[in-house]
């Protein structure tokens, strides 16, 4: 007879190996994908495909639904600050900028929901040495930053790399509110509701700013988006509240490391994105303020579960 611990264990590595991956892969699939559409549409159709199918699971599990008004209002509120506008600003950044640097450049959200976390009378401890890991990530993002950008297409990559750092505050942000209002409600439905308020959201953007119309886009533009609705926003996600039931906060979180290294490596692999010293040394600057940021609030709190990835 099969081991049954053996099977768990194989489960638990497959979802490590699905959450480190797959999260890693999605900016290559939107980069591929808003070379095309429309990025608010695409990012909108994700997020309402991928949000009908959380909610009617949620249903079908039977979940229960919160009797009070306010925990719907910040599922709304928190929906559209972490995937609305975070991952919303991901989609027209990356029309500018390479995947690679777009997903180092997504590694700050840690660093900044510790620094969020701190807030508050609930917040853990500012300790110097998450404020030290913090600008450790910041001379990363410098190094980063190209001064030789030049030409009429410089604004727009400078403009790419703002918007995903302020997307950064506000996936920090409505993380650390979500954490804190939305105790007790089930993490499946908190999923579906912040899918559809985000999807509906970035219709109506995309509605005022170009009337909302269909795309005609080739098939690769829609395995693109399949693939991010089904294996970023559903496989992953699924596999990501299993990971964090059946493995240590310490050991799950660590899947924030590779992220960023997948996808720069399949930017450089698929769409030929080239890998230059800059990219290099500012990544390895980022992921050890990361590495120092994590460690810290471990010293300060255990037991957490680690905190999604900015396009999962």
């Amino acid at each position: 007879m099969p081991d049954p611990s053996q099977a768990s264990r194989f489960r638990v590595y497959l979802a490590y190996a699905i959450v480190s991956v797959v999260w890693g892969s999605t900016y290559l699939a939107i980069r591929v994908g808003v070379q095309e559409m429309p990025p608010f549409w695409m990012a909108s159709i994700r997020f309402l495909l991928a949000g009908m199918v959380l909610g009617g699971w949620a249903l079908f599990r039977g979940v229960p639904l919160p009797r009070e008004a306010s925990a719907w209002g910040w599922m709304v509120l928190t929906g559209l600050l972490i995937l609305g506008v975070a991952v919303g600003g991901m989609f027209w950044a990356e029309q500018f900028i390479d995947s690679g640097l777009a997903a180092l450049l997504a590694g700050m959200s840690p660093l900044f929901m510790a620094l969020y976390g701190s807030l508050g009378r609930q917040g853990d401890r500012l300790s110097p040495a998450l404020v030290f890991g913090l600008v450790i990530g910041l001379l990363g993002v410098a190094v980063l930053v190209d001064p030789a950008w030049s030409g009429s297409s410089a604004r727009y990559m400078y403009l790419a790399v703002l918007v995903i750092l302020l997307g950064s505050q506000a996936w920090s942000g409505g993380s650390v509110l979500a954490k804190r209002r939305l105790r007790g409600v089930s993490s499946l439905l908190c999923s579906a509701v912040h899918a559809l308020s985000a999807g509906v959201f970035l219709f109506l953007v995309d509605l005022a700013v170009r009337g909302g119309a269909w795309p005609r886009v080739s098939l690769q533009a829609w395995l693109a988006l399949g693939y991010l609705a089904l294996f970023g926003s559903i496989i992953a996600y699924s596999a990501y509240v299993y990971l964090v039931n059946h493995m240590a906060p310490a050991r799950a979180g660590t899947y924030s490391y590779i992220n960023p290294v997948v996808a720069v490596f399949l930017g450089w692999l698929i769409l030929d994105e080239p890998v230059t010293w800059r990219l290099v040394v500012g990544g390895l600057i980022i992921l050890t303020g990361l590495f120092l940021v994590r460690r810290a609030r471990l010293g300060v709190r255990t037991g957490q579960p680690p905190e999604p990835s900015e396009t999962g």
